[in-house]
């Protein structure tokens, strides 16, 4: 049998049936991943983002294709905002079974060389973003009986990694609210999770790619255990739509407070050579080489 990627796989056509979900940060990337995903699997999205031209075309693309998809102008930062988009989203829906906060945005750069108005600025949509929305959300989940959150963290949530001091304090941030609203909130139906994928929108890298050493980056950045067909698996947007679209459908309806790692082992451990059954060095080298390309690849797409 030939091993597929989940993000391949077809979705369930009724899988969300009757479910109306909230997601910020849809006008790419991530979010409108999750967005068509949502959709194809039978349900019924509100695309939310700062960038309401991208939403409204991403919204119209899905609608077209004969899904129900409207746009919304939201900014996480923004506690009104919050308040007038929770309640536009549940009259365009007629109800909110589940809320997707995915915006964030990235910094890149040496500890020593950040400015506080960069750290204030990342955490404010990173952090404080998903908590003002899982707070503007509860009212509207509760009268629904219950439903699901979900917020993206990474796999910066899990370690710790250089030039990403900010977007790594806001990403353990998320896992952190995550469970504490868990323990709040599960007395209403309301299920909070956490997904850390190691891959999000490529454009959140773009204006920093000048600034990489790239060969270094490749050589040095951690692979993926996982290996299909003799390649190395690495993850995509498709792959944490696929994780996300699970945790709001009734198949997930026991699991809160949770991290779910979306990584093909990057956040597992560490692969240490001479150990008992170690591949043959000409094994790694091709296996190391074989990601270099892929990573390469994406790069170039990107």
């Amino acid at each position: 049998m030939i091993a597929h990627k989940p993000s391949d796989a077809t979705p369930d056509p009724e899988r969300l049936t009757g479910s109306k979900v909230l997601i910020t940060g849809a006008a790419q990337g991530v979010g409108a991943a999750i967005a068509a995903r949502v959709v194809s699997s039978g349900g019924a999205v509100v695309l939310a983002d700062v960038n309401f031209e991208g939403v409204e075309q991403r919204a119209a693309e899905l609608s077209d294709a004969g899904g129900s998809a409207s746009a919304i102008l939201l900014d996480v930062t923004d506690d009104a905002s919050w308040a007038s988009g929770v309640e536009r989203a549940t009259e365009i829906l007629g109800g909110l079974t589940s809320l997707v906060n995915n915006a964030a945005i990235l910094h890149l750069g040496p500890l020593e060389d950040m400015a506080a108005d960069h750290v204030e600025a990342l955490l404010r949509v990173n952090l404080l973003g998903p908590t003002l929305g899982v707070r503007a959300a509860t009212s509207a989940l509760r009268d629904n009986g219950g439903g699901s959150i979900v917020n993206i963290s990474s796999v910066a949530g899990l370690e710790g990694r250089n030039a990403t001091v900010a977007y790594t304090a806001s990403k353990w941030g998320v896992r952190g609210l995550t469970k504490a609203a868990a323990m709040e909130l599960g007395r209403y139906g309301i299920r909070v999770n956490a997904v850390c994928p190691s891959m999000g929108n490529p454009d959140m890298f773009a204006p920093f790619v000048d600034s990489f050493e790239l060969n270094e980056f490749m050589r040095t950045s951690p692979e993926p255990a996982l290996v299909q067909n003799g390649r190395p698996r690495e993850t995509d947007v498709g792959d944490v739509a696929t994780m996300v679209t699970w945790l709001i459908s009734d198949e997930a309806t026991m699991c809160t407070g949770a991290d779910f790692v979306v990584d093909t082992g990057w956040s597992a451990g560490s692969y240490i050579a001479g150990m008992p059954g170690w591949e043959s060095e000409g094994e790694r080298v091709e296996q190391q080489q074989a990601t270099v390309r892929n990573r390469r690849a994406a790069a170039d797409q990107a």
